[in-house]
Order: C-alpha cells, then structure tokens, then sequence
C-alpha cells in the first residue's frame, strides 16, 4: 500500500452557519450569549463550529477518529494528533450562509524522528457559500500519526502553572487565539 495514492482524494460536505454554535461558543469565552442575526460574521476560525464529522459507532476506530482508510489514509501507525494549520481568509463567513467544503489530500509524507516512524497529512479544506465558485477561506490542516508509546518512554517533565490573583483569568482562554494571523 503506498499513501501516496491518497494524494488528491476529495471530499464534499455542506453546513449551515446557525446562531446556536455560535452562541454557545461566545458563552465558552464569557461573551455575550445570545444567538446573532443572520448576517454576523463569524470570527476568524469559528467555522471549526460547522462541518464537523458524523460517524456511525461501528466506523470509529479505537483512537475515537474515524477508522481510517476512506478519506483520510490507512496509516498504520496508533496515535494520530493535529500538527498545525494554516489559514487564509478571502470573504467572510456569516450566520445564515449556506456552506460548503471541499478536503482534498494536498500531501502525505513519511519522516523519521527522535521518537520513530512518523507520517505527516497536509489536507487543504476550501469553504465558499453553496453554489458559489469564489472560496471564501483556505485552510492547510496537518495532520501528524506517530508510533505507539514505548515502555522505556520518557514522559516529558510537566509545565509549571502560572500563579494567578484570585479571579484573575487571561483574556483569551485558548492559547491557540495568540496565534492566529490573517493574510
């Protein structure tokens, strides 16, 4: 079996930007909860609150994924975590369009680290409203696998928290929020 084969498989999937994810997600951040008219844009990475997988039971795999080997490759290593993405914001996305997201495997590569065998998926998702041929966001997601833990292991040594005053929180409770860019 070469991974490579899996290099441009497609998918389509279609969403409806709702007001209750939304909502919900403003709540999370301590914001004002209610749900926006049609028409609010959507922060930058809210569409992660749409397109999100629907899987029978009997087509999960043991790591929770869907089992692998329909879209995604059949790569045979056990532990499968996000790398990283990578953005591109063309239009904005609002509450009430009709979307659509076409995947495509833009790349598969097999490396080697310190900790073995690692294979590294690069999908690209572009999202445009229904029926629209202008992409409105461009995400790279990658997507690394890596072998199975080791007895002789080393965990890494925890992170230190850092003391906060009573009722002190940060402003942003992801640290992901620090590193988003628009280009």
């Amino acid at each position: 079996m070469n991974l490579t084969d899996w290099i441009g498989r497609s998918e389509r999937v279609s969403d409806t930007a709702t007001p209750t994810p939304y909502a919900a997600l403003s709540a999370t951040f301590d914001r004002e909860a209610g749900r926006p008219v049609p028409g609010t844009p959507l922060p930058a990475l809210w569409h992660w609150l749409y397109f999100l997988p629907l899987y029978r039971q009997s087509e999960i795999g043991a790591d929770g994924h869907a089992k692998r080997g329909g879209f995604l490759p059949p790569v045979p290593l056990p532990r499968r975590m996000w790398a990283g993405s990578q953005f591109t914001f063309h239009q904005p996305l609002r509450i009430g369009d009709a979307l659509e997201r076409t995947s495509t495997i833009a790349d598969v590569a097999e490396k080697s680290g310190r900790t073995g065998k690692l294979v590294f998926v690069k999908v690209r998702h572009e999202v445009r409203r229904e029926g629209e041929a202008e992409i409105a966001l461009t995400e790279f997601h990658d997507i690394v696998y890596r072998e199975a833990a080791r007895p002789d292991d080393v965990a890494p040594h925890p992170r230190r928290q850092q003391q906060r005053p009573p009722g002190k929180r940060n402003g942003c409770p992801m640290t992901c929020c620090y590193f988003v860019t628009r280009h």
